[in-house]
């Protein structure tokens, strides 16, 4: 039976009104991970009244939260008041094998939050949506200046790491490099990654100061940190030189084409030394094209979240292609992993 214009057309307005109201749901799962809801449930169901003890909060408050985690799939009610978890409470829970709970504190947190919230102010200006002077914006060195922040960020950023970095390793070869450097390789979970599925290999990671003691305890906790040295440096200054193999891994997106192109130029002034060095760019790569696929939602958001947060960009195949021509680099070739990232490889052209 074909369904009439009026209800096609309300089923469209129903979904837009979905996604206009997204914020909510998002607001929802991120307030029960902060109270670490899952967490406690785990261990069995509990009364609302309970868990409210438990997180000093308002019970009947709490019970309604509760009630709209229900709706959501996340929590489940007994017959006896008892709430437990839902089928989606799961990745919730803080060590659970696949959790999303520090992602969720990432992407929810305020400062996260209230960027996104000027997102139209971004747009008509180009500039993030921090709320600072955009002269003075970094939105690095802010992270370094605010301990919260900075963890929120890092345990964020850890958790995408490991989830995505044996299906970069999976995706190219990796096996024949001496000497491996990562540059901004954060506390290191790739280039763990790399150094596990070859024996033979050293590594270098090049970090910021202040994230070095992090790197230290990942690469040790990896059983890799007698094969690493970790640099405290500045990747738009210098780059280890002398390494077979340099890993850039979801850093160019954070940053305008100059400042990506410097960052290029210091890793192929680095393989000079090294006629035969890769160097492989791990991003998500854009269509050309804009459609209404499945993937494009997640990739079209990535890309705003650059423009709020950072003021950088993902990038398509053609603007990878400019950005490594502009470095004296040659591109090569693009390897797709099981996520949403891709593998650029090029070498020195």
């Amino acid at each position: 039976m074909v369904a009439s214009p009026a209800a096609e057309n309300a089923a469209t307005a129903a979904e837009v009104m979905r996604l206009a109201l997204a914020y909510q749901a998002a607001r929802l799962i991120h307030v029960a991970a902060e109270l670490r809801l899952a967490d406690l449930l785990v261990q069995g169901p509990r009364h609302a009244e309970d868990l409210a003890a438990a997180v000093c909060a308002h019970p009947p408050s709490l019970r309604r939260l509760l009630r709209a985690l229900v709706a959501h799939g996340v929590c489940v009610e007994g017959s006896d008041g008892r709430f437990g978890l839902g089928p989606l409470g799961a990745p919730l829970v803080s060590d659970a094998a696949h959790s999303v709970r520090d992602l969720v504190l990432m992407w929810g947190d305020d400062d996260f939050w209230e960027s996104w919230g000027r997102l139209a102010r971004s747009v008509r200006t180009g500039e993030t949506g921090s709320g600072h002077d955009p002269a003075m914006e970094d939105a690095f060195a802010r992270y370094a200046g605010d301990r919260r922040l900075r963890t929120v960020f890092g345990a964020g950023m850890n958790a995408l790491s490991v989830a995505s970095a044996s299906a970069v390793v999976a995706a190219c070869e990796v096996s024949a490099a001496a000497l491996v450097v990562d540059v901004g390789g954060g506390h290191g979970r790739l280039l763990a990654e790399v150094l596990r599925a070859s024996a033979a290999s050293r590594g270098i990671l090049l970090e910021r100061a202040e994230v070095v003691p992090g790197a230290e305890a990942a690469l040790a906790a990896a059983g890799v940190r007698n094969r690493c040295e970790i640099v405290a440096g500045d990747m738009f200054a210098r780059v280890p030189p002398g390494g077979d193999l340099y890993l850039v891994k979801s850093v160019l997106h954070d940053w305008d084409d100059a400042r990506a192109v410097t960052i290029l130029l210091n890793c192929r002034r680095a393989m000079d030394e090294r006629p035969g060095a890769r160097l492989l760019i791990v991003e998500r790569v854009l269509p050309e094209r804009a459609e209404a696929t499945p993937d494009a939602p997640a990739l079209m958001l990535a890309d705003l979240n650059m423009l709020v947060r950072t003021g950088g960009r993902e990038r398509t195949r053609a603007e990878f292609h400019r950005l490594l021509d502009a470095a004296g680099l040659r591109f090569t070739r693009v390897l797709p992993t099981t996520t949403q990232l891709s593998v650029i490889e090029a070498v020195r052209a």
